[in-house]
Order: structure tokens, then C-alpha cells, then sequence
């Protein structure tokens, strides 16, 4: 099961290792680009930009629409590239198969 972790601190709080913490607090680890991937082509759909396992920051667009980078834009899966594991703060996307 791939989640969107969004901190009650607010949007984009996290740095990489604090992502890959907050997904060990839900018994999961990061998702992979592979697993979200997947959760898109199952219908996944979130605005937000989050860390995945490799140091990218990606997102899931099913509905494109101008609050989520324009509504022309193609689906698919969003790519920020490759951030600055310390000083950039994003949410993060985490895998699990027990979701708490």
C-alpha cells in the first residue's frame, strides 16, 4: 500500500531523512518511483510533492487542474528531480503493508 504522508506541521515539512523517518513511524520506508508508479496507474491522485526512496521528489496526477501544475500538463507521475536531502522540505510518499 503506497500513502501520502503529510505532517501535522503542514505542508512540505520534511527533509529527506525526516521523510524517511515519519514512513519508519507508519511501519513503512519510502516508496519507490516502481511503487508509486503503480499506485498511479491504480488511480492515485495527490497535489503535493513527496520524497521517494532514491532522494527524487515526485507527485501523482490523475486529474490535471491548474492548482496542481497546470491543467494542460499530461497525467502521470510529476518529477521535481533529484533535491537536497537536507536543506529542501517536501512531504513523502511511503510503503507499507501494514497501514496504521
Amino acid at each position: 500500500v503506497i500513502f501520502p504522508y503529510h505532517p501535522r506541521l503542514g505542508r512540505y515539512s520534511l527533509n529527506f531523512h525526516e521523510a524517511q523517518k515519519a514512513c519508519l513511524e507508519q511501519d513503512g520506508i519510502l516508496a519507490s518511483y516502481d511503487q508509486l508508479h503503480e499506485a498511479w496507474l491504480e488511480g492515485m491522485d495527490w497535489c503535493n510533492a513527496g520524497w521517494l526512496d532514491d532522494g527524487s521528489v515526485q507527485y501523482p496526477i490523475s486529474r490535471p487542474r491548474e492548482e496542481c501544475g497546470q491543467k494542460e500538463t499530461p497525467v502521470g507521475v510529476r518529477n521535481y528531480g533529484y533535491r537536497h536531502k537536507d536543506e529542501e522540505h517536501y512531504d513523502a510518499f511511503c510503503f507499507t503493508s501494514n497501514l496504521n
